[in-house]
């Protein structure tokens, strides 16, 4: 038990070895969010050339009808996808079990939202199925493409990679004959 007089071991201020840690692990946190920025940018520009492809497309095939329809499937994957990176970005910093709820959340959200529009579009007479489906098709794709290949580009860390000072006290714990 403790006295009143001794220290309490919480209270000590961090000591310089887990210093670098913070600034690593905030410096980590900076380099996502810039990470999740470029991938949105470059996405939407792709998923964007996309869906004014597939607008040009369904117009000149299906009419104006087509067009709306091909448009509003582009809209829900880039709105769907963007919200998915704009998330993430904004909870790079948060520890990862925050980050795994928020992207688990915004699956389940995308998902029902999915479910919904899809209900609330199969009962307009204007949509124009073939268009909608091809334009959510093309666009997914496209903006996936962009996603992978803009991330394998910024090779960014999966892990941070142990420095000496951290592991400096397992080394001489195993010289020293400990475990």
């Amino acid at each position: 038990m403790r006295t009143a007089d001794e220290p309490n071991p919480s209270d000590d201020p961090p000591t310089s070895r887990e210093q670098p840690i913070v600034s690593e692990n905030a410096a980590a946190g900076a380099q996502v969010e810039d990470a999740y920025r470029v991938l949105l940018r470059r996405s939407l520009l792709v998923g964007g050339i996309a869906a004014l492809v597939c607008v040009v497309v369904a117009a000149v095939l299906r009419g104006l009808d087509g067009a709306l329809s091909a448009g509003l499937g582009a809209l829900l994957v880039l709105v769907f996808f963007g919200a998915r990176l704009l998330v993430m970005r904004r909870t790079a910093r948060s520890n990862p079990q925050m980050v795994l709820v928020a992207a688990l959340g915004v699956y389940t959200v995308k998902i029902v939202l999915l479910g919904l529009a899809m209900v609330f579009l199969s009962r307009l007479s204007w949509v124009v199925g073939p268009a909608l489906g091809l334009s959510v098709i093309v666009c997914a794709v496209c903006w996936l493409a962009a996603e992978m290949r803009a991330f394998v580009k910024l090779r960014v860390p999966v892990f941070a990679a142990s420095t000496p000072a951290a592991s400096a006290p397992a080394a001489d714990a195993r010289r020293d004959g400990g475990s």
